[in-house]
């Protein structure tokens, strides 16, 4: 086992054989235990795939009893009607689609090297699951854009396997109402409810990471198995668009995106990645074998003892590691193995490496990404609410700089959403005790009557940005919002921030407030220098959206502010 890509996934599938509960007298037999969260994860089965291909390249057995000890964990949360559920707690049966992915998978690809009991047991289960989801999963099906992705896939894998083709019509029917909603700019809405639905600004519910990490991936295989011919060339010009949110070490910008409060700085832990699309796309096209070795290359970074962990900096910041994140993106690196992904035999230059100076809009996001030699930025108004975002999914919005990153150094800054709140309890990680855990969004920020008001949740910022002698210089006007309110603090209240995005370095200026008001710019640990001749607090904190350290400076408004960040 020399090849590197193989290597990973029997260092992953290692990890979690050795974390898999094997007393048949125990109630979760077949699951993992899970150091992160303490209860094993429903949707276990996953791992089937990746399992049985280990065991195929392997001939290691070890696997292939891994692989069937999930079937009984599994039989614990499935339905008569052949759905499984989320996990012991949660009835949620969406996820029914993606064990079925899985099963199609294993019996399509590796189906005559594995013992015919075992297969007639996956068979079973796979058959039903499908006929759930071709049943149930339908145009107006409650649910988000991601699982219609999902199941246009399972019902175009169906098809293709046992050539039914009701199922292949209803594959090819998804696949036209996901396509539907892609934007001019290769983005998919629909990570909200309706999936068309509109913000006071006019944006859509997008979120990067689902389109790259789910749904993307899932609707480039169903194309691939329908046959699809002109939906696959339309879904490769959206991934090629979707390059440009990829940043030069394999992470994702998803600092403003609708649901980035379960997203780490990769992905999430309940999503089986890009690799294996990009894979796929590689054949013809060399910018995704780049994008596929780069994505290879933030994984291997996040990966500690066989187990990969949620962001950037949990290892070394003591934060467990989640067995979901290694068996979902177990199912990916399978993907891409068996697509062949070789390493490129030479580098490709990607958006992300460009070196102009420059910026480009999104409409439907009302964000914008900022180019300046070596620095990219974004900067967003996005103000699209999910029905969950008061409870803590307050994504970065208010014109703030929610990302700031440097070639040769990495991420600088890093925001995601303000308060870290498990709106998804089984699907988020759980802080470790004894860090401090404070948002990485840049802000000013009003406390108030117990309150906390914050520039960054503004829904209506104003915003200019032009180019002017050699740098981008952006100015933002935003009031002071708490989460979930409605009105501002005061409609008197402004904080007016002007930015200037240069080859040499970023400065940021802000004119007096008050003594009441303070600037918060938590800057990643060890990326940068601050230079700035205002007086300021500085503490450690940690975040775990992203998986980041940093040092937050923060400044009084009492006077005004000007610094700059290289």
């Amino acid at each position: 086992m020399t090849d590197k890509y193989r290597e990973l996934l029997i260092e992953w599938c290692d990890s979690l054989v050795e974390s898999q509960i094997t007393d048949p007298k125990d109630e979760c037999f077949g699951g993992f235990r899970c150091e992160s969260c303490e209860f094993p994860h429903g949707r276990a089965d996953n791992a089937i795939y990746p399992f049985v291909y280990a065991f195929v390249l392997t001939g290691d057995k070890k696997y292939l009893t891994a692989a069937e000890n999930l079937l009984p964990f599994r039989k614990k949360l499935e339905k008569e009607s052949g759905a499984v559920q989320n996990d012991f707690s949660s009835p949620w049966q969406g996820i029914t689609s993606f064990s079925a992915i899985g099963l199609l998978k294993t019996l399509m690809y590796f189906g005559d090297r594995i013992p015919q009991d075992f297969k007639e047991k996956i068979e079973a289960c796979a058959i039903a699951s499908a006929r759930w989801v071709y049943e149930n999963m339908t145009v107006g099906f409650p649910a988000y854009v991601n699982y219609y992705c999902a199941a246009s896939l399972v019902n175009a894998l169906y098809a293709e396997r046992y050539g039914d083709e009701a199922y292949r019509a209803r594959a090819k029917e998804l696949l036209a109402y996901c396509l539907k909603l892609f934007t001019e700019n290769g983005l998919l809405a629909g990570e909200g409810k309706p999936h068309d639905a509109k913000s006071p600004k006019g944006c859509l519910p997008i979120d990067i990471g689902y389109i790259a990490e789910e749904s993307l991936p899932c609707l480039i295989h169903a194309a691939a198995s329908l046959g699809d011919e002109p939906a696959l060339a339309a879904l490769t010009a959206h991934a090629k668009k979707l390059l440009d949110f990829m940043l030069l070490d394999g992470g994702w910008d998803n600092s403003f995106g609708v649901r980035n409060n379960k997203w780490t700085y990769y992905g999430s832990r309940t999503s089986d990645g890009c690799i294996g699309a990009f894979a796929y796309l590689a054949k013809k096209d060399g910018a995704f074998s780049e994008a596929a070795e780069r994505t290879f290359e933030i994984l291997r970074s996040c990966t500690h003892g066989g187990r990969l962990y949620g962001g950037m900096r949990y290892f070394e910041n003591g934060q467990k590691s989640c067995a979901h994140h290694t068996f979902s993106h177990a199912c990916a690196l399978a993907d891409a193995i068996r697509e062949g992904i070789s390493e490129p035999t030479e580098r490709i230059s990607l958006p992300s490496d460009e070196q102009t100076v420059g910026f480009k809009y999104y409409p439907e996001l009302n964000t914008y990404k900022i180019r300046a030699g070596r620095y990219q930025a974004t900067l967003t108004g996005y103000d699209f609410k999910t029905h969950n975002f008061a409870n803590g999914a307050a994504h970065a919005g208010g014109g703030t700089l929610s990302l700031l990153f440097k070639a040769g150094t990495g991420a600088m800054i890093a925001g995601s959403v303000f308060e870290y709140k498990l709106t998804e309890p089984n699907n988020m990680q759980t802080p470790v005790a004894g860090k401090n855990h404070a948002s990485l969004l840049v802000r000013a920020e009003l406390k108030k009557d117990g309150v906390t008001y914050a520039t960054c949740l503004d829904p209506d910022p104003e915003i200019t940005v032009s180019v002017e002698n050699g740098a981008v210089t952006a100015r933002v006007r935003s009031r002071f919002f708490a989460i979930g309110s409605d009105r501002a603090a005061d409609d008197t209240l402004f904080a007016e921030c002007a930015y200037r995005f240069a080859p040499n370095g970023v400065s940021i200026r802000i004119g007096k407030i008050g003594k009441e008001v303070k600037f918060v710019l938590p800057l990643i640990e060890n990326s940068g220098a601050l230079h700035t001749e205002n007086r300021f607090e500085k503490e450690s904190i940690f975040f775990l959206t992203g998986g980041f350290a940093a040092d937050e400076y923060s400044f009084s408004l009492a006077e005004n502010l000007s610094l700059t960040i290289q």
